[in-house]
């Protein structure tokens, strides 16, 4: 019988090609290469709803998509030609555009092709279009950057550049608006993981396998079973969540890319039979594995930037001794459950290369003649990252699953982000307390004031912060911010802490008291303050958050700060009886220092 081959890992593999050519031309190669099973993927996005909502009507709005590479801006300007009834010719739109009910719509696929003279008189008709009553709309697509550098060359284009900068800072104006601005880098990816594992794993995209010799043992079909399972589904999910929550945005061209490689490993049908048919080993053609973007040496995993990402996440790096005993024991010393939840993880199975791990794990355990004590060991912990990672995305225990992650108070942050009011409170108070050991490098412990701090006094026993500002716990809130628009399709809302100005600055300045402060928390921020907070060091992720918390600092002592009428006065903290105590020094009108506290 001759050999079977699948075309749809043919195709995927095409995906996952990382080379520049094909990064370009990634839009085409979706929009003419069909898949065997004649079956495109289709993501049904907020963002093309409403495009086709605005274009569908008889006044439609100018729109402008900015984004990163990959985010969809070609595909959303052929959806909306489509719409219009209209071929995607792209050199003939570029001078001639499309009438339809007395309008005249010009379409841009990227500004970034167009010179610097046709940028701008591009730019410039749109700018006349929307101060006058002329025909003429206009659907631009354009890199951020190239768009502020072609409206910063002609002093004409200062009002529209004051519109496009006022959307792009603050979102879209949905209603009403003759000019939307949509950045699609706003745009949570994670959302369209599940519907892209569905369709990849689809049941008729793999019925050719059936026939195949190695039908049982391959591990890309064993890859499209294992995806298809919700809960693996919502464990890759979740990992895309995790760089967005970092405020790493993944494009969709590069999740496509990077969840194929998952799938297939780029592999293809005859390597994976000459690998089966060798006995060589598959574990490291597991989706768990492939999701890193394969080992150290893999070029996909050089070239691929989710991979990268995710790779810092470090997920099943670290070894904890409830998990690592979990794998090796076998939970033989508790119940019969946990075992049978042990047989169903690792049971003998393409994943773990057949009994390949269920024979080294047993050797450790019982030890024999034909291999060393030390070579026992080794052959486990090597198997130890594989199969923490396996656990990351099949373990029912969500509870142990969220250990495997490197971040600690993960479950605290999710549960704002879900709007549990209940540890709302005691959330605020910890980030309080996180800013006050951030401000200061101290180990304070007040939670119903902040203090900020600036230059040090210097003593003989150590220096020591001086305070410039402080506020009362009751007038910093904690918020969640959801966007009023309708436009991105987003998963959550922003987190946020407010500053409320001192009172004795309001009492000081009635008409002109300035407005809160607003800084944004992410979950590194949200991970480095609650660290602090539960008594952790200064040094670790000080790498990553101090600049952010330095900047507020800074904001706030601009933005709160006077000189009171008695100035002649400085508050510093002092260690006392194991903690530190805030003191106070004045020079009274004799000029004699006296102490205030």
């Amino acid at each position: 019988m001759p050999p079977v081959s699948n075309p749809f890992v043919d195709y995927l593999r095409r995906y996952t090609t990382a080379s520049p050519d094909h990064e370009a031309a990634f839009d085409e190669f979706l929009a003419q290469t069909h898949p065997p099973t004649g079956e495109p993927l289709r993501l049904t996005t907020r963002v093309e709803q409403f495009l086709h909502e605005r274009f569908a009507q008889p006044d439609p709005p100018s729109v402008i998509l900015t984004g990163n590479a990959g985010d969809g801006k070609t595909y959303l300007c052929r959806q909306i030609l489509i719409a219009f009834g209209a071929e995607p010719d792209w050199d003939a739109l570029a001078d001639r555009p499309i009438k339809r009910n007395g309008l005249r719509l010009h379409v841009v696929k990227d500004l970034s092709e167009l010179g610097d003279t046709r940028g701008v008189a591009t730019l410039a008709g749109l700018a006349v279009s929307l101060d006058s009553d002329a025909p003429d709309r206009y659907l631009i697509a354009a890199n951020e950057g190239r768009l502020r550098h072609l409206l910063s060359q002609d002093p004409r284009l200062a009002a529209l550049y004051q519109r496009v900068d006022e959307q792009l800072q603050g979102g879209p104006k949905a209603e009403g608006a003759r000019l939307i601005v949509i950045n699609l880098t706003e745009v949570t990816t994670s959302s369209f993981v599940p519907v892209t594992l569905q369709w990849m794993t689809a049941k008729q995209q793999w019925s050719a396998c059936q026939p195949c010799e190695i039908f049982a043992r391959c591990p890309v079909r064993h890859n499209a079973v294992r995806l298809s399972d919700p809960l693996i589904v919502g464990r890759v999910q979740l990992l895309y969540q995790l760089l967005e929550h970092l405020d790493i945005h993944v494009t969709v061209r590069d999740m496509l890319i990077h969840l194929a490689y998952t799938l297939t490993a780029d592999q293809q049908c005859a390597e994976l039979q000459r690998r089966v048919s060798s006995h060589r080993p598959l574990q490291k053609l597991a989706y768990y594995a492939n999701i890193w973007g394969g080992d150290e040496q893999s070029a996909f995993r050089r070239k691929a930037s989710v991979a990268q990402h995710l790779g810092r996440l470090q997920v099943g790096a670290h070894s904890l001794f409830e998990i690592d005993d979990f794998i090796v024991s076998g939970g033989e010393a508790e119940e019969a459950g946990t075992r049978a939840e042990h047989e169903r993880l690792f049971a003998p199975a393409v994943d773990l290369d057949e009994r390949r791990f269920g024979q080294d794990r047993e050797a450790y355990l019982q030890g024999g003649a034909e291999r060393s004590a030390a070579d026992e060991a080794r052959l486990l912990l090597e198997w130890l990252p594989h199969c923490r990672r396996k656990l990351f995305f099949e373990w029912h225990d969500a509870a142990r699953v969220s250990q495997l992650v490197a971040f600690r108070h993960l479950d605290d942050y999710l549960r704002l982000l879900n709007d549990e009011r209940g540890p709302l409170d005691l959330m605020r108070r910890n980030l309080v307390l996180g800013l006050n050991r951030a401000f200061s490098q101290l180990y304070l412990t007040d939670t119903n004031t902040l203090y900020v701090t600036t230059q040090y006094l210097h003593s003989t026993e150590q220096p020591r912060p001086l305070v410039r500002l402080t506020l009362p716990t009751s007038g910093i809130s904690l918020r969640l911010v959801r966007r009023a628009e309708d436009v991105f399709d987003r998963a959550w809302p922003d987190m946020q802490l407010v500053f409320a100005p001192p009172s004795s600055l309001l009492l000081r300045e009635p008409d002109s008291a300035p407005r809160p402060v607003t800084w944004r928390l992410n979950l590194l921020l949200f991970e480095y303050l609650m660290r602090l907070a539960h008594g952790g060091t200064f040094n670790v992720l000080s790498d990553e958050c101090g600049l952010g918390v330095r900047e507020l600092k800074d904001q706030l002592l601009s933005a709160f700060t006077y000189e009171p009428a008695d100035h002649e006065q400085i508050e510093f903290f002092v260690a006392e009886r194991r903690r530190y105590v805030l003191k106070q020094l004045r020079i009274d009108e004799q000029n004699i220092i006296r102490s205030g506290g």
